[in-house]
């Protein structure tokens, strides 16, 4: 099996990460580049069962996509189409994945948060490092919250930012819960996306999706800081045999997608 290793980032097989020697270290795990998502594969043969073994917080989607997947306390769950969240078993599958083993090594409030600009300028001023590798929890009661979800794909998949052409985008008031997400930095961009990606699940576990826009008071961010980023390699022929060049376009797709605005 080929590796690929750098400082920051790290390209291994699936199997090799499963190994117990890898589950200790400090690494937000990444199954698949976001090229893939950008060039439509939307299936993948991953169970969750084998990511869960490296981390218990994060998000995702479900294979095919459909809805939004969020890990938290080492649960799997599923907001679908119209934002209702079921259980997901670890033997369904997926095709892109982040988690991570969370240890938080920062907490602090946010008295108030107007809108996601205003919180992506709060983060950043109290992370350490603009080029750091963050798993980020924001825990409380949201005044307000613009979710999105999207319906499930059927062959012949098209770019992620296409599909989020027919997202479903609804809003929650007054809810209680919990923000999984992470800040990653400009310089993964063409693999694992840049800046914050963030999904919600209510407290109840009841509702959630994909993050929008917000307003919330009071709070609590919980971040744990990665020693580094490693991309696991999706095992079918799909894959092996796509097409994965990047390009400005294919990174510019995945920025969409997580923004919420569909393709052009």
């Amino acid at each position: 099996m080929r590796k690929a290793a750098g400082i920051f980032l790290l390209s291994i097989g699936l199997a090799t990460a499963a190994r117990a020697e890898l589950a200790p270290v400090d690494l937000v795990y990444q199954l698949a580049p976001t090229t893939a998502l950008s060039a439509g594969l939307l299936e993948g043969n991953t169970r969750f069962s084998r990511m869960l073994a490296l981390g218990d917080f994060g998000l995702g989607a479900l294979s095919p996509v459909e809805g939004e997947i969020i890990v938290l306390g080492g649960e799997v769950y599923q907001a679908d189409p119209e934002g209702r969240i079921r259980a997901v078993s670890d033997q369904e599958q997926t095709p892109f994945l982040t988690v991570k083993r969370f240890t938080r090594d920062q907490r602090f409030t946010l008295s108030q948060v107007r809108g996601m600009a205003h919180l992506a300028r709060a983060l950043d001023a109290r992370l350490p490092s603009a080029n750091g590798v963050y798993a980020v929890r924001l825990d409380g009661r949201f005044q307000a919250l613009k979710l999105r979800s999207v319906p499930r794909q059927k062959p012949p998949y098209r770019p992620i930012d296409q599909v989020v052409a027919e997202q479903n985008v609804y809003e929650l008031a007054d809810v209680t819960g919990t923000l999984v997400g992470f800040r990653l930095p400009d310089y993964l961009a063409a693999v694992s996306g840049a800046g914050y990606h963030f999904h919600f699940i209510d407290q109840e576990r009841r509702r959630g999706g994909h993050l929008l826009d917000l307003r919330g008071e009071d709070l609590t961010v919980s971040v744990d800081r990665g020693a580094g980023v490693a991309l696991l390699l999706p095992e079918d022929e799909a894959f092996a045999d796509a097409d994965l060049r990047l390009d400005s376009q294919s990174t510019a797709r995945f920025q969409r997608a997580v923004r919420g605005e569909a393709g052009q």
